[in-house]
Order: structure tokens, then sequence, then C-alpha cells
């Protein structure tokens, strides 16, 4: 049960990693609040599957299904910032 919830979460997390880079691709220039889109998207629906999966196990391991859950959110929104980070810090041609 604790690995079919976190390869849901790391389906969402490599979803945001797709949908990012694609949106950083196009040099928007709110990406401050693309990120932010992004990312309240991807809580919103990790704490989702967290919640339906706490519901549907025994009581014992809900704080193992909580934190796995919850620091594969995190890995993969490292890897997401990684990549944008690098997208953004790439120098791009100025025509003057």
């Amino acid at each position: 049960m604790i690995i079919i919830m976190n390869l849901m979460i790391a389906m969402i997390g490599f979803g945001s990693i797709f949908f990012s880079n694609r949106l950083f691709l196009n040099r928007n220039k709110i990406w401050i609040r693309t990120h932010l889109f992004i990312l309240s998207l991807k809580l919103f629906f990790c704490s989702i599957i967290i919640f339906l999966f706490t519901i549907f196990s025994e009581k014992n391991i809900w704080s193992i299904l909580i934190i796995s859950g919850m620091a594969n959110l995190l890995i993969f929104h490292f890897i997401e910032a990684f990549i944008t980070q690098r997208e953004l810090l790439r120098p791009r041609k100025v025509n003057v």
C-alpha cells in the first residue's frame, strides 16, 4: 500500500517536472506565479492521495504513510527546482 501511494505521488512529481519544464521553455515572464500555481496543485493532489490512503489503511501505519508521502513530494519538488533553476540561470541572447 505504501509503494502504490508513493508511485502515485511520483507520477504527480514527474508530471509537474514536465509541466514546469514546458512553461519555462516558453520563457514565461511571470515564472513565480507559475511556480506557485504548480506547487499548490501538487500539494492539493498529493494531500488528497495521502488522505485517501490513510482512510483505507490501519491506524498503526498512518505516520509511515504521511512521512513517506511528504518525503516523496519534497524530493520531487527539489528535483523540479534544480531543473527550473538551470533554465532560469541559462544566459539568454539579448538583441541590442
